[in-house]
């Protein structure tokens, strides 16, 4: 029986170090895309919507910045960050600045959406 119960108390250590390392290899694969990468969502959104001064999304306008936000944090959402907290503490640490309300609003409607 303490056999057992070891052998899962070490599984379940083995499990959660892997999760973290996970999560790790995840947010650097983020910090490196974000900018100049495939999520560097700005271009993107310039380019379809260039001549638009707003987008709308469901029953809000966004600028273009925001929108870009907003479309990072499904995005970050999608590869597995499970916490707004986070995905906001690594957005700011990515860019080196703080969300504004706008853009925290912005990145929580992102992280909140279902996309398919």
């Amino acid at each position: 029986m303490k056999k057992i119960l070891f052998f899962l108390l070490i599984s379940a250590n083995v499990f959660t170090f892997a999760q973290q390392t996970d999560q790790e290899d995840i947010k650097k694969a983020i910090k490196k895309e974000s900018i100049e990468g495939r999520m560097d969502f700005s271009k993107m959104v310039e380019e379809k919507y260039s001549s638009a001064p707003f987008i709308r999304f469901g029953d809000t306008l966004y600028n273009k910045k925001d929108f870009a936000i907003l479309l990072w944090g499904a995005k970050v959402k999608n590869l597995g960050i499970e916490s707004l907290d986070e995905t906001s503490k690594l957005w700011e640490e990515i860019y080196k600045k703080t969300l504004t309300e706008p853009e925290r609003k912005a990145l929580k409607t992102g992280f909140e959406t279902k996309f398919e």
